[in-house]
């Protein structure tokens, strides 16, 4: 009995293990019938499905008059299907038609059915000629390595790989020799050294000379199409890894771009020679590249997209998900040999194509302060400058230009002086110059006089003074630190509005500091200076402003230092006095359109808040009338060269030193500006223009020498353009009259 305990124990396990085997082949059995097959069906019917996108076409952009800004050029691009062009049994289908379609069993039969027999023979003996006997072994490790790298299709398991290697090898030959009569104008770029970097030691220190390069084009050849497929690099890379032991590794590029550009016609040639190939694992992707009318003009302002169309900066980023639209889609059913067959599953989604914009921006305008800015800033051989033009009235941005700027459509560099490669151009610093930054937007720059306005707003809508009430001008001491000062004069004592005539310091420190911090602050606030200017492009924020608590601090910032601001700030400022105290939010979409054109948005004007009194605003209007102004009480304003004689122009000027990164002011460097009204009776205009670093010349670097001139060659254009009427029409007469006899002469 003893012996027959143990025997009978090892047959339970024996069973226990045949039942648990049996039990595991039974549920992968069912798992694989029953359980993964609707989803491995979907995995077979995904691949005999072929999807084309159709693109969306993105939002035109256009001015306030309709005036069309953007383009959308359809072309097309050639991908390659790296998953597809390395997968035997479809390589074969391109290789085998070739082969049988120039035999002459082929040219002696025009039967459907024949041919189709000569193609299947021609397939199968092509597979057949790759294939490899292998071990069930042998076999076994094969899979493990395949599996292992991502890159290898499963199914090359049972071919040979040195065999498989020459098929795709002939293949790509196959896909270069029909798509190269269509490529072959298409210049290629290449980056070529010719002088190595080198380290040398000069006086005791190692140096390092960077390489030298020099780009070299070509057009597009046969070999240039195979190694865009095949990607030797990769191969070479990942050879010299592994016999140098690395782990690394280089993967390749699945999606491969063969061309780009294309037109639509041609396209459609390479699509159907590829088909008539029967050769698989080429795409045509239809898409719309943008286009810019005038790629030199509103760059800022509009910016560009980038590769894949989206938008990047400007208008066409911020609003992107409004222009962009959404892709169609267009679906084929095929067969295992790639052709299509009809089927009522067949899918076709249209495009929704994007909203268009209308923007607020007038280009004739617009054209005026392009070329305005640029005659000044060549004049005064200036760094950097803008000009920003304002509807007070709604708040509108009828015009911005800013300097540096770029192409849009090349992405060179535009500069007053001329246009430039992108990357050829650096600052001071060593930095490249691309022109992307938004000057009238993003810079922070200490406005100096034009910011005095805030102390006079303060105080005379306050009633602690009026427009009227004398102010001390002479120079203002403030404890441990330097009195507050108009060097080299000494006005002596002014009214309120008169130190926005002559531009006084101690005239402007005296108002705020009369009309406390907590007082000044608040109009800082209505202003809008403490948050965003709440425009529709990326700008930099709110303005930044010293500590008013500190007596010092508050002295300075009454006259424009201390106080870090953007030109599109100091616009609104002076667009509220303009519009009797009521500050508009800045507004550059005027409405958002549907491609049935619809009004999607109307973007309506928006009205923040009052900030003073239409009685204040017109007290202060008037006192900035007098700073154009060559006579009068006080004498001569700032701005005399502001004025254009018939209309009636206020404005201020404003010049402030430039301040060192680490402390102090630069000597002989500048930041001038000069913000218009036009005309002051009756506001339509606002016009605030920005010139930094502009050269002294022989009348020197002030806002009422280098700005307010440009000003007033734009505004005199504005005038015609926009047909403003004069409120003394004989001295506007007279002045045209004595313009016109000039340029006779000049002429002469």
């Amino acid at each position: 009995m003893k012996t027959k305990i143990p025997f009978a124990g090892r047959c339970l396990w024996l069973c226990t293990a045949v039942m648990g085997i049996s039990i595991t082949v039974a549920f992968r059995l069912v798992e694989l019938q029953v359980i993964d097959s609707q989803k491995r069906g979907n995995i077979a019917r995904e691949q005999l499905i072929e999807r084309e996108t159709i693109p969306a076409e993105r939002g035109i952009i256009m001015d306030r008059n309709e005036e069309i800004l953007t383009n959308n050029l359809q072309s097309a691009e050639l991908i390659g299907d790296r998953y597809h062009l390395r997968e035997v049994t479809l390589v074969v289908d391109g290789l085998a038609y070739n082969q049988v379609s120039n035999s002459e069993d082929w040219k002696n039969t025009t039967d459907p059915a024949v041919r189709r027999r000569l193609f299947s023979r021609a397939r199968a003996k092509l597979l057949e000629s790759v294939e490899e006997e292998l071990t069930l072994e042998e076999r076994a490790a094969r899979r493990r390595e395949i599996m292992a790298d991502p890159n290898r299709s499963a199914r090359i398991q049972n071919y040979d790989p040195v065999k498989v290697a020459e098929l795709f090898r002939a293949h790509d030959e196959l896909i270069a020799e029909i798509i190269h009569p269509f490529l072959r104008h298409i210049e290629i770029k290449e980056r070529v050294e010719i002088e190595p970097e080198r380290i040398i030691t000069r006086r005791g220190r190692t140096i390092t000379i960077p390489a030298k390069y020099e780009e070299r084009v070509h057009y597009t050849t046969r070999e240039d199409i195979i190694n865009l497929i095949a990607q030797p690099e990769v191969d070479a890379f990942n050879r010299e890894a592994e016999a140098n032991g690395s782990e690394e590794r280089r993967r390749y590029r699945m999606e491969i771009l063969l061309a780009r550009g294309l037109p639509v016609e041609t396209a459609d040639q390479i699509r159907e020679a590829l088909r008539s190939a029967h050769v698989r694992g080429v795409q045509i992707k239809t898409e719309l590249r943008r286009s810019y009318v005038m790629p030199e003009m509103l760059s800022h302002v509009l910016g560009y997209v980038d590769g894949r169309n989206e938008g990047t900066c400007g208008v066409e980023g911020i609003f992107n998900s409004y222009l962009a639209g959404t892709d169609g889609l267009r679906e084929y059913r095929h067969n295992a040999r790639g052709q299509v067959l009809p089927n009522e599953d067949d899918r076709y989604l249209p495009p929704k194509h994007g909203l268009n914009l209308r923007l607020t921006i007038d280009m004739r305008l617009q054209a005026i302060c392009e070329q305005e800015l640029d005659r000044g800033m060549r004049h005064y051989r200036a760094r950097r400058g803008c000009m920003i033009v304002v509807d007070p009235r709604t708040g509108d941005i009828l015009a911005m230009v800013s300097r540096p700027a770029i192409n849009l459509n090349t992405k060179n560099l535009i500069t007053h002086e001329g246009t430039f490669t992108r990357g050829s151009v650096r600052d001071d610093d060593g930095a490249v110059v691309t022109g992307d930054f938004n000057f009238a937007c993003q810079t922070r720059y200490e406005p100096g006089s034009t910011f005095k306005v805030v102390a006079v707003t303060t105080a005379v809508d306050n009633r602690i003074m009026g427009i009227n009430t004398p102010v001390s001008c002479h120079p203002l001491p403030i404890a441990n630190s330097r009195p507050v000062t108009d060097n080299p004069y000494n006005y002596g004592v002014l009214t309120v509005g008169q130190t926005l005539k002559k531009s006084s310091n101690p005239g402007a420190a005296r108002i705020a500091i009369a009309c406390k911090w907590s007082n000044y602050h608040e109009y800082v606030q209505r202003f809008g200076l403490t948050e965003s200017s709440g425009v529709d492009l990326p700008s930099g924020g709110a303005c930044k402003l010293a500590n008013g608590n500190h007596l010092v601090n508050f002295s300075r910032i009454a006259y424009g230092y201390s106080v870090s601001v953007s030109p599109l700030h100091m616009a609104m400022v002076y667009a509220t006095i303009a519009n009797d105290g009521i500050r508009m939010r800045p507004r550059l979409i005027d409405s958002i359109i549907a491609a049935d054109g619809s009004v999607y948005d109307p973007c309506p004007p928006q009205e923040v808040c009052r900030v003073m009194s239409p009685s204040t605003a017109r007290a202060i209007r008037g006192a900035l009338e007098t700073v154009t102004e060559k006579s009068g009480p006080a004498g001569r304003g700032t701005a005399t060269r502001a004025a254009i004689p018939g209309f009636r122009i206020g404005g201020k000027t404003g010049t402030a030193k430039k301040n060192r990164p680490g402390g102090g002011y630069y000597e002989g460097l500048y930041t001038v500006s000069f913000a218009g009204i036009l005309p002051i009776d009756n506001p339509r205009l606002v016009v605030m223009t920005v010139i930094d670093e502009p050269h002294p010349r022989d009348c020197g670097a002030g806002g009422g020498t280098v700005a307010a001139p440009i000003f007033r060659a734009a505004a005199e254009r504005f005038i015609k353009v926009l047909n403003l009427q004069p409120s003394d029409p004989e001295a506007y007469e007279k002045y045209l009259e004595e313009q016109a006899a000039g340029n006779n002469s000049r002429e002469q």
